[in-house]
This record gives C-alpha cells, structure tokens and sequence, in this order.
C-alpha cells in the first residue's frame, strides 16, 4: 500500500510535468484513493469525460490536408490565371496605340470628298405617298419622277 503511494506520487509529479505515459495516467486516474481532494475530483472529471478516437480518424484528417492543399492549389492557380490575362491586356493596349487624330483642315477635306459622292437629287423630284399615319408613325413611300 504504501509502495503504491509512492508509486501514485511519482506518477503524480509526472503528469504535472507532462511527462507521464498513457499507462501511468491510467493507473493514477484508476487509484484515486491516495490522492487529494482536488486530484480525485480531477480524475474523476476525466473517467468520466473520456472519449474514444473515432475509427477512421486518421482517413478524415488526411482528407481534410488533401483538400486544403487542393484549395491552395486551385487559388494559386486562379491567381495566376488572373495575371496571365491582365498582362495579355497590357501588352494589348501597348502594342495597339490609339489612332492619331485629325486636325480641322484633315476634316473638312474628307467631308467635301464624302459630299462629292453621294448623288445629288432635288428633292422636289421625289413623290412621297402616305400609306398609313398616326401621332407616332409615318408610313410612306417614294416614287422618283
């Protein structure tokens, strides 16, 4: 008996150190006769919060790091999708400078030479006859002479 205190302190002064094995706790939460009030309230909070590991905890927790570095992956992936296409538009708009503008003088030539090409028809000549109308639509058609 007294050797088992003994015993109990030791692993006692382990446990509080973190350094007892899963056998020593065991026995030290099995024999709380020898031990203080506050000990054998502790130990029996222990026995009787004791959960069992699940059977295939080890199968869940490597799925969920495969699906993180999956998800790491997928956005590093996504980021430089993202990048390969704004630096495809840059190269774009660098490559492909905005035409140069005309000055007035430029202007007004190409709109006296855009003049010159449409056919110039009196308007008198052209007959219009109404074919339906109401306040918004006109319906006509024209007829030249």
């Amino acid at each position: 008996m007294i050797m088992e205190e003994n015993k109990a302190d030791s692993v006692l002064k382990k446990y509080k150190e973190g350094q007892s094995t899963l056998s020593e706790e065991q026995f030290l939460f099995d024999s709380t006769d020898n031990l203080k009030p506050s000990m054998k309230a502790w130990a029996t909070f222990v026995k009787n919060n004791k959960t069992t590991t699940p059977i295939d905890f080890n199968e869940h927790l490597w799925e969920s790091f495969q699906n993180k570095k999956n998800r790491k992956r997928k956005v590093l992936i996504g980021a430089l999708s993202v990048a390969a296409s704004v630096s495809v538009l840059i190269a774009l708009f660098l490559t492909h400078p905005a035409p140069e503008e005309l000055n007035y003088s430029e202007k007004e030539a190409l709109l006296n030479i855009a003049r010159e090409m449409v056919n110039h028809t009196d308007l008198a000549e052209i007959e219009e006859r109404i074919i339906y109308e109401n306040d918004i639509v006109i319906i006509y058609t024209t007829k030249e002479k």
